[in-house]
């Protein structure tokens, strides 16, 4: 992820005002399989055939920008940012569709899943907080398009600080598309709150 926008508020900031960036929407999207359909499907537990899959987790990369932290100084100016999640999305890319999931919820995950971890959260030392949520009892039914709404955590103190990577879990109820493999365009839209203020 890359903003245009913080060369303006140090240009700002430099200026000696209070300033205020808001971006109410910052996208990101990838592909859940990395080419052709890699997600078991034939109506199994949807849960299982993510883990089955190993594309239950995704790593996210949003750059070394000098907004993306909670706090930071800018000469006498404190700059504080978050990102919150407004809404993701997961739209089929294959046949099938979403109606068979009862629930779809997106946590912060200390790791990838691997062969030995397929569900990271479930050996992490703290609970993964939850970043957005459908319920197919309150959301409806979906059908090709799988909406989740954010959550209002704020992701800025969840990104790795060293390599500026969240890996999000994706963990399910309900059953799996009919199709033998599936394929889906994950998304998540966000947004970027930053203001700047002297002393």
């Amino acid at each position: 992820m890359r903003s245009s926008k913080v060369p303006a508020l140090l240009a700002v900031l430099l200026a000696g005002c209070f300033a205020q960036i808001e971006d109410r929407s910052v996208a990101i999207s990838r592909p859940l399989c990395s080419g052709a359909p890699c997600v078991p499907g034939n109506g199994t537990t949807l849960n299982t055939a993510l883990q089955a899959s190993g594309y239950n987790t995704i790593k996210v990369s949003f750059g070394d920008q000098p907004l993306l932290k909670s706090s930071t100084s800018v000469g006498p100016a404190t700059v504080s940012t978050s990102l919150l999640v407004n809404q993701a999305q997961f739209t089929m890319k294959t046949a099938g569709d979403f109606s068979q999931v009862d629930s779809l919820t997106l946590l912060r995950a200390p790791a990838m899943s691997t062969a030995g971890t397929p569900d990271p959260c479930a050996v992490a030392t703290t609970p993964c907080p939850t970043l957005a949520t459908y319920t197919k009892a309150t959301d409806g039914t979906a059908t090709q398009t799988l909406v989740l709404k954010g959550t209002g955590v704020d992701l800025i103190p969840l990104i790795d600080p060293a390599t500026h990577e969240l890996i999000i879990e994706i963990t399910a109820s309900g059953n799996a598309p009919g199709t033998a493999l599936w394929d889906a365009d994950a998304s998540m839209d966000m947004y970027l709150t930053s203001r700047a203020k002297f002393p």
